[in-house]
């Protein structure tokens, strides 16, 4: 029987078609499943990246709605990240990779004092969170852009006010040196006035043929002329410093000019000139005063020589008489020859040319003037206790503040973003109010310092911080009155007017226009420190005062300087009040350094949730909050299609490492989304 023969080329070509076609479906599957895994364990690191996150310290938000997240080390970080991608490890599915604690590497991270996390943070919120459209300012609504603008320009007066206030200082000084050439003048005067009547009671001792009485009366003469010279040395000594010191002043506004307005160096130059004005019109005075000594030298040599004739006449007069007297039948009388010699040497003596001060002289008042110098020294005292309400408590001397604080925070900010975090330290700290603050006025943390006053001045105390502010308040205060008294003819007419009639009595315009720009700078002085007082007693001051805002009378000056003692201006209804000041401030100082205002800010917050609210964390550290962190994973896995792997998967064995692979995750507070 024939055996029938039958081809198997076609079965094994399906066979290695199957095959072939089986491991590409497999490698293809494998591949898929592969990026796929990987995505799998990015999303276990996000998600575990995002629950570690969530952990955010609940004080810092509910205080300061600032998101921070605090550890102790890095390695807690590590255990915390691994325990939150547990549910992922132990999955059951196509992914049969294994993350293991010692694969998990912090790669970087930032705490939200470092680089620009805080303000990064703050402005996040502000701009989401807490700015609606408009924010109230100095009595109406502004948007942050038109808010910094116009703070800006405030603040801009700072800088040129503290540099008048320096010009106004070394004026006050230089108008005691005018007091004290004017003084000199008349000291000058009268002790010219001094010598004419010891000069005449000399001539009458001699008319009266007095030799004894001539003697007293000639040494009184001498003496007058010693006090002339003293006097004309201290006139000379007293216009020498006072040039010098009115020279010094011109410099030193030359140097000043470019941080002054147009205002501002016109009302600055209007003093000066006046100045100048007196100097240069003393140089006659000088010129007579100053011959004086020369015209006192011929004197002594004068009085000198009459008194030596007086004592050769009484000389020889004695001798005729005692001649006469041993001449028994003789006698002789010396009355025509007494009389002819006194008559000649009265006649001598009268015709000396005397000393005198022909030009004006000016009487000042001095108690006056010291009671309006003790307004230019509140300055430099007890000012807080002066410009506080009525029944208002001190601040505290407690040291409660960092003056240096040690974080690295900085800061990137334009105006608008300094505006805004000056918004925020607005509503999250604290800061000066009259009377006890209700709870509703208080900032979350329940802080009753003065908080904001320590964000712009950086002292120790409450007490410190709120001085050094209400300072700067009257010193720009004082700038910015000084200039609209200067513009005010009115009051300018004022100023002249109390001058005349309560400080000096003079014929010299020159003098009296000196001594009402002095006034001028007292009365702004005066002022700026009734308007601290408003502001302090929830009052308004506007920018630059009119003649209705005007509230200081110039006839209280006096008062003012001697009782110490002045009245807010309770009718006060428009301007800024306390809290526009300090947003002001706020964007100046951020704009200055807003770096250290919040260094100065973490200082606060850290030591609030230490120290404030039901559970205060006594251990609380704000430098061990993170912001940002970026983390690298390396899980061991192996390919489940090749070999036997599949069959592993199925029965839940963990397979043996095949390869791994990195994947990185990064998070911050930030959203970086939009």
């Amino acid at each position: 029987m024939l055996k029938k023969e039958t081809k198997s080329s076609v079965t094994i070509f399906m066979a290695l078609s199957f095959t072939m076609i089986a491991a590409l479906l497999l490698t293809i599957t494998e591949s898929c499943r592969t990026v796929g895994e990987r995505f799998y364990w990015q999303v276990a690191a996000d998600a575990s990246m995002e629950s570690l996150f969530s952990q955010y310290h609940r004080g810092l938000w509910e205080n300061y709605r600032l998101l921070g997240l605090q550890y102790r080390t890095d390695g807690d970080l590590i255990e915390e990240f691994y325990d939150f991608s547990e549910p992922y490890r132990s999955a059951h599915n196509l992914f049969p990779g294994n993350l293991k604690e010692d694969n998990i590497d912090l790669n970087s991270h930032l705490h939200i004092t470092e680089d620009t996390c805080f303000q990064e943070e703050i402005l996040e919120y502000m701009k989401y969170g807490m700015i609606d459209s408009m924010i109230r300012f100095a009595g109406s609504d502004k948007n942050e852009s038109d808010l910094s603008e116009e703070m800006q320009n405030i603040f801009k007066r700072t800088t040129e006010t503290s540099e008048i206030r320096e010009l106004q200082k070394k004026y006050a000084l230089d108008s005691n040196d005018l007091k004290a050439v004017e003084d000199a003048i008349f000291n000058v005067d009268a002790s010219a006035k001094n010598a004419n009547a010891c000069h005449h009671d000399a001539w009458s001792d001699l008319k009266n043929e007095s030799p004894d009485g001539f003697y007293g009366s000639k040494d009184n003469f001498m003496g007058s002329l010693d006090k002339i010279d003293s006097s004309v040395s201290d006139y000379t000594a007293a216009a020498d410093s006072l040039a010098e010191k009115v020279s010094e002043l011109r410099s030193d506004f030359e140097s000043r000019k470019s941080s002054l307005s147009e205002e501002g160096i016109a009302a600055i130059e209007a003093e000066i000139s006046e100045y100048e004005s007196y100097v240069s019109g003393t140089g006659a005075v000088r010129s007579e005063i100053e011959a004086m000594p020369e015209k006192t030298s011929r004197l002594r040599v004068d009085a000198d020589r009459v008194e030596t004739d007086v004592q050769e006449f009484e000389e020889w007069l004695q001798e005729a008489m005692e001649e006469y007297h041993d001449d028994e039948d003789e006698d002789y009388d010396f009355e025509a020859e007494i009389t002819a010699f006194y008559s000649s040497a009265s006649g001598d003596w009268n015709s000396f040319p005397l000393v005198a001060y022909n030009g004006e002289v000016s009487e000042i008042n001095s108690h006056n003037k010291q009671l309006l110098d003790n307004i230019s020294t509140f300055l430099e005292g007890e000012l807080l206790s002066l410009v506080l309400p009525e029944g208002q408590a001190i601040p505290s001397k407690t040291k409660v503040n960092d003056s240096n604080p040690h974080f690295m925070t900085d800061s990137t900010a334009n105006p608008v973003e300094i505006a805004l975090m000056g918004e925020y330290a607005m509503k999250y700290f604290n800061y000066y109010h009259q009377g006890t603050q209700n709870k509703e006025s208080l900032p979350p943390s329940g802080n009753t310092g003065l908080e904001l006053e320590y964000l712009l001045e950086g002292k120790e105390s409450d007490y410190d911080n709120l001085s050094e502010f209400v300072t700067k308040l009257v010193t720009l205060r004082e700038g910015l009155n000084l200039i609209y008294l200067y513009t005010d003819t009115a009051k300018r007419n004022e100023a002249r007017a109390f001058v005349t009639a309560f400080l000096c009595v003079t014929a010299n315009p020159a003098l009296i226009s000196v001594f009402t720009f002095f006034v001028l700078g007292i009365w702004a002085l005066a002022q700026s420190i009734k308007d601290v007082k408003t502001l302090l007693s929830n009052g308004r001051v506007p920018v630059f005062h009119d003649s209705e805002t005007w509230s200081m009378d110039i006839g209280d000056l006096l008062d003012f300087g001697s009782s110490r003692s002045i009245e807010a201006d309770n009718t006060a209804k428009k301007g800024l009040s306390y809290r526009d000041y300090l947003r002001t401030f706020l964007l100046g100082q951020g704009i200055i350094d807003q770096t250290l205002v919040n260094k100065r800010m973490l200082s606060r917050i850290e030591r609030n949730l230490r120290t404030i609210g039901k559970d205060p964390e006594s251990t609380f550290s704000i430098d061990e909050c993170l912001y940002a962190l970026e983390i690298n994973i390396e899980p061991d896995t192996r390919h489940v299609m090749y070999g036997t792997g599949i069959l592993n998967l199925a029965a839940g064995n963990v397979p043996e490492k095949d390869y791994s692979f990195q994947v990185s995750t990064y998070y911050k507070y930030k959203n970086d989304t939009h």
